[in-house]
């Protein structure tokens, strides 16, 4: 088996893991706050890193505007994981994950787009339009009222996705630094201001929780996080960026698959067809060619 086809099976469980994140989370909330959950999980993940960022072979020297960048696309993460626990404790986790895996790459590009970092041609509008289009369907938005939409969890998954949106833009600012050691700061400054400004235990130790509670929180930092995460970077390193993002598009599904599977979540056609909808829009704005030979290289496209 070649080198690229392992990495891509690693990457496939990457993004099994990813999508797990959404129903564990689920169960997670039956146990703790969200922001005990964005502490516990990042104080872990960080101490994971190390070894990780050694392994590579990666220095943890950072410089100031990389250290500004890593602070400020840390309040977005508190703010992204409060409403992604929220998300999943309110509705359906396998729902709330495809529609935010969705929509966030759909937002970044539309940020980008209003912010002229893109040239804007009328496929890119269509190719909005169409993956707007799919994540109403996804959400199912048609059988909703106004108001459940304004006042219902549809807000934490807006919310959330915006967050991510935001924080994506803000680490392309930083450009002399590796991504895992930026994600390693992202990671410890998310730690420290939470502990900081938003920790509030209200349910005892996490030492005195159960087998159930340590084998998610375990899968969602290691598995999710730190692992996860290290095996996409070296996706993007070994296979371009945009060859490695396609994997991505596995996560919705996976997310909704899981629930299913371990939660007895119902699905819905619209929920499958909408997310075909959305990845396809995004195949087109990021004019990626399925192809196993496109894109050898990293790039910053």
């Amino acid at each position: 088996m070649s080198s690229d086809r392992q990495l891509s099976l690693w990457i496939v469980l990457a993004m099994l893991f990813w999508g797990a994140s959404w129903p564990i989370a689920n169960i997670l909330s039956n146990y703790i706050n969200a922001h005990e959950f964005i502490s516990y999980r990042y104080i872990v993940t960080t101490l994971t890193m190390v070894p990780v960022l050694w392994w590579m072979k990666l220095s943890f020297k950072i410089d100031l505007k990389s250290l500004l960048v890593a602070s400020v696309a840390a309040v977005f993460l508190i703010y992204y994981s409060k409403y992604y626990f929220l998300s999943t404790k309110f509705s359906a986790p396998g729902l709330a994950g495809a529609v935010v895996t969705t929509l966030m790459p759909v937002l970044v590009y539309m940020l980008m787009m209003f912010s002229k970092q893109n040239k804007t041609q009328l496929k890119d509008w269509l190719a909005l339009l169409l993956g707007i289009f799919g994540v109403l369907t996804t959400m199912n938005i048609w059988q909703f009222q106004l108001s459940d939409v304004v006042n219902g969890t549809s807000v934490y998954l807006l919310a959330a996705a915006t967050c991510w949106a935001l924080m994506s833009i803000v680490t392309t600012y930083a450009k002399t630094i590796a991504a895992a050691t930026l994600s390693f700061y992202i990671y410890l400054m998310t730690a420290l201001f939470d502990l900081l400004f938003f920790f509030e235990p209200t349910h005892g130790s996490i030492f005195a929780m159960d087998g159930v509670f340590w084998l998610n929180f375990l899968i969602v930092t290691i598995g999710s996080t730190t692992f996860a995460t290290t095996v996409y970077f070296l996706g993007i390193a070994q296979l371009g960026s945009k060859r490695a993002s396609v994997f991505t598009f596995l996560v919705p599904f996976f997310a909704v698959g899981l629930s299913v599977l371990f939660l007895n979540e119902h699905w819905y056609w619209t929920t499958i067809l909408g997310a075909l909808m959305t990845i396809s829009a995004l195949i087109m704005l990021n004019n990626i060619k399925l192809n196993p030979d496109n894109s050898q290289s990293l790039d910053k496209g």
